[in-house]
């Protein structure tokens, strides 16, 4: 069967239209939030971990050791953007993490919140000091992982990678 014979002119318009869009895509990267911690992309895809920051407040985000497997995912670096007010801390900002699928696979990425000035330095979120648990042994953070949306508390973000 011929193509030209299937598609009406309106349906040859509307396919035009989407391979010049894209299917549909705004042309950047997936972005990821804090509600959305298992992802599932495709070797070669570019995504961001799209989290809320005031970073002139104090609250900031890290991305955290252990990194991520760097033959399933690299990382392309931090950058935020901020919006609202003119004064010092009075908008409302967001950090991103920018990364690119490499193969198939799974990697972790954590990323800690630190509120209000909670961590002093991403150094932290690299090597956390040990604290004791309630059971008396050494824990591997003083942080626990969180399981709902950023709070007051410094936490840390975990996010399984699949790669496909």
């Amino acid at each position: 069967m011929n193509l030209r014979t299937v598609l009406t002119p309106a349906a040859a318009a509307a396919a035009g239209v989407l391979l010049l869009t894209g299917c549909g895509s705004s042309g950047g990267a997936d972005a990821y939030g804090t509600d959305q911690r298992a992802v599932t992309v495709t070797a070669g895809d570019e995504f961001t971990l799209k989290v809320p920051a005031n970073p002139a407040l104090g609250q900031n985000w890290y991305l955290a050791g252990p990194r991520p497997d760097a033959k399933v995912l690299t990382y392309r670096g931090k950058r935020e953007e901020e919006e609202g007010s003119d004064n010092t801390g009075g908008g409302d900002g967001t950090q991103f993490f920018d990364f690119t699928a490499r193969k198939p696979g799974k990697a972790v990425v954590r990323l800690l919140h630190c509120p209000m000035g909670s961590c002093h330095s991403g150094s932290q979120s690299a090597a956390p000091l040990p604290s004791a648990t309630a059971s008396g042994k050494a824990s591997a953070s003083p942080y626990p992982t969180a399981t709902g949306t950023p709070d007051d508390r410094p936490a840390f973000f975990v996010y399984t990678i699949t790669v496909r």
